[in-house]
């Protein structure tokens, strides 16, 4: 009982911001006219070459005394790029780094040098490979060269030669990986890292934080970095951070049959590829924060807050949420527009600047704050953003066995997100709190239930396989 006393206090603490607004549309039924006939919030919109970005406030005013937390819808559409009959094909370089440590023995290698196989197939005479295998040590199998009938043949002789034994010395391969690609050429070329592991990283590097500002350094010399968790015993905090940083996919594959799907999902991005390296800067002024972006790292530097949300592949069109903390101290107008995006497109960098018109204001009228409010934008941002923020606080909770921990974040989530709805009135969001919230905790209570062997068992499965879900739909790469 004494966990869901603390959790009805946070809630309470938590609706303290709106509470005031709730009242006042429970009072007054020409406000909950306004707001449902309010016209959207302010936006902002851009286009430069292939790449559109939009930005809408999910509500135009901030109430004075509350937390001051509002969201920013960013909508980054690219064009449809020509058939690939009909344009040069987009020459790729693709470096795998494989785990070949004794947990990959049996299946689970012989699959992973199966689908290295048939994406040599695929390969082209202008596209380069190179495999990276990595145990306690770490050796390059094939060094990157174009895929030409001779090299080809090679490549598929050394991937066969692969055996399984040792350790994990996951960061020296990622290192070697990154090197291959920054020791060549990346000349009107897509490139990619591909990084596989089915366990622990016990050997050399190990810190998810380090692992990431490594991967970081791709992002910066425009190449990603994907990664690919095989099995239940790796670690999926760790293969996030990797992929957040080196702006790539993140996989999970319980069964490791799918490791071509991967593959070949890959390498049909890379060869889709409308924009790639995209950076998102994002100005900061008069104490405003960014909190967060979608999921993605946010670097602080010189005033603005620097996010890279990865590539856009031809007619993909993706949405974050960038959810900012602003003070609420005083009565008063806040900027928070003016992105720049930075890409590149068909081998050119490319710079789009989108026109400051995003204000928010901060009132004491918390039927202002009401009306101002997207009903759209508001459910879209709560079961995209904020939903799958809860999924991965529950996934850590599973993770590490606190059951009643991650009842009470459901708990509380579904307390504070009903009383905001109750004025707002999301069908969207209804059907959020009906089905998946219930869902979610029957999926907790079924995790925990049965002998402690299985339990264990089921804490892998189900932390990973939430943790996974939510990573796609938040970064809306589903």
């Amino acid at each position: 009982m004494n966990i869901y006393r603390k959790s009805l206090w946070r809630v309470l603490g938590l609706i303290v911001a709106v509470g005031a607004v709730l009242a006042y549309v429970a009072a007054d039924d020409s406000v909950m006219a306004q707001l449902f006939a309010a016209k959207p919030a302010p936006h902002q919109q851009g286009t430069q070459g292939p790449v559109t970005v939009k930005a809408d406030l999910v509500q135009a005013k901030v109430l004075s005394g509350s937390d001051g937390k509002v969201a920013v819808g960013l909508t980054l559409t690219a064009a449809e790029m020509p058939e690939p009959i009909q344009r040069p094909a987009q020459h790729t370089d693709l470096v795998i780094v494989l785990d070949r440590s004794g947990s990959m023995q049996g299946q689970k290698i012989r699959d992973a040098q199966q689908a290295v196989l048939r994406l040599i197939d695929r390969l082209t005479a202008d596209d380069r490979l190179a495999v990276v295998a990595y145990s306690d040590g770490v050796g390059t199998v094939f060094p990157l060269k174009p895929m030409d009938a001779g090299n080809r043949q090679q490549a598929a002789a050394a991937v066969g030669r692969i055996y399984s034994g040792g350790g994990t010395n996951l960061g020296g391969g990622l290192q070697r990986g990154i090197e291959t690609l920054l020791q060549t050429s990346a000349h009107r070329r897509q490139r990619k890292v591909i990084l596989i592991s089915d366990g622990l990283a016990n050997q050399g590097i190990t810190d998810p934080g380090a692992l990431g500002n490594m991967a970081s350094g791709a992002v910066e010399n425009n190449f990603s970095v994907s990664t690919v968790g095989v099995g239940l015993d790796f670690n999926e905090v760790l293969m996030t951070t990797i992929a957040d940083h080196g702006a790539g996919s993140y996989y999970f594959l319980e069964n490791p049959d799918a490791f071509a799907r991967v593959f070949e999902k890959e390498f049909d991005a890379v060869r889709n590829m409308a924009a790639s390296g995209l950076e998102l800067r994002v100005p900061l002024r008069d104490g405003v924060r960014l909190i967060h972006a979608g999921g993605y790292p946010i670097e602080n530097k010189d005033g603005y807050a620097v996010v890279h949300p990865g590539d856009l592949l031809s007619g993909q069109q993706r949405k974050l949420y960038l959810t900012f903390q602003v003070p609420t101290d005083s009565i008063r107008d806040y900027r928070l527009g003016g992105y720049t995006v930075r890409f590149v497109a068909d081998g050119v960098s490319s710079q789009l600047e989108i026109e400051d018109d995003l204000t928010l204001a901060c009132v004491a009228d918390p039927k202002a704050v009401a009306a101002s409010i997207d009903k759209g934008e508001w459910g879209d941002r709560v079961v995209q953003e904020d939903y799958n923020r809860l999924k991965e606080k529950v996934a850590d909770d599973i993770r590490f066995g606190r059951k009643e921990a991650a009842i009470s974040k459901i708990h509380e989530y579904e307390t504070q997100t009903r009383a905001v709805n109750d004025a707002v009135g999301s069908a969207k969001v209804a059907d959020n709190l009906e089905k998946d919230v219930q869902d979610l905790r029957q999926s907790v209570e079924e995790t925990f239930a049965g002998a402690p062997a299985a339990v264990a068992e089921k804490k892998k499965q189900r932390s990973k396989a939430l943790q996974f879900e939510s990573h796609q739909t938040r970064r809306d790469k589903k």
